[in-house]
């Protein structure tokens, strides 16, 4: 029995992760370069999100890149 909960445990920890949702947001770098990358819960280290909207998809992200006008450049 013992046997039995530790593998179900050990399952649903392993299994949860996959059901999380990606979020995708639009960030600027210092030197003015954006970018679409997964939504950081902490923020990104060196980079300032250009827009509060997250996205469910990196297309729909990407697709929204080109209408942000504080960007210099865009990593694809």
């Amino acid at each position: 029995m013992k046997k039995l909960v530790i593998s179900v445990l050990f399952a649903a920890v392993t299994v949860t992760p996959a059901f999380a949702a990606e979020t995708f947001s639009l960030v600027k770098d210092t030197v003015g370069n954006c970018a679409a990358v997964v939504t950081a819960p902490n923020g990104w280290s060196g980079l300032k999100a250009v827009s509060d909207k997250t996205y469910s998809s990196w297309a729909d992200a990407d697709k929204a890149l080109n209408d942000v006008k504080a960007c210099t450049t865009f990593v694809r």
